[in-house]
């Protein structure tokens, strides 16, 4: 199902918001900007939601993960020469450089053995090859409890 031209409005702003602070705007943020009631709001928030364009933090309309961007700090620091960013996960650790076009380091540690890891981007490559991304949820049930995954 598209979009409606206010949803896209907002999910645009939010994508904008996160590029140019590395967080979430909040809720009063986005209202205000982009000169939308409180209601309006939710609703396009919801709705976005709904359509797995963003998460919620539970029990609230503040933006929680707008993929592949983390408004909380996470295992996943993506520093670049102008912000650190979070991501969810190492996968969408190389989304954001993917999505910024800039080069990144992230240093992490394996969620497994717990040996340090870093990877990148350096001009649009990875910058070791070594290691595996691994999926303990099938990309089918991502979405069944997407905070988990």
């Amino acid at each position: 199902m598209p979009f409606s031209a206010r949803e896209s409005e907002v999910r645009l702003f939010i994508y904008q918001h996160f590029i140019e602070t590395s967080e979430a705007p909040p809720v009063k943020v986005i209202i205000d900007e982009l000169t939308m009631t409180k209601a309006e709001a939710e609703a396009s928030l919801k709705a976005l939601e709904s359509q797995h364009a963003l998460v919620l933090k539970p029990d609230s309309f503040e933006i929680w993960m707008a993929h592949p961007f983390s408004s909380v700090p996470t295992s996943y620091p993506v520093k670049t020469d102008r912000l650190i960013y979070y991501a969810n996960c190492a996968w969408d650790a190389l989304g954001i450089p993917a999505m910024l076009g800039v080069d990144s380091e992230t240093e992490t540690t394996c969620p497994d053995c717990e040996v340090p890891v870093i990877f990148g981007v350096q001009d649009g490559k990875l910058t070791s090859s070594e290691g595996v991304i691994h999926f303990s949820v099938p990309p089918r049930k991502f979405w069944d409890d997407v905070g988990f995954t």
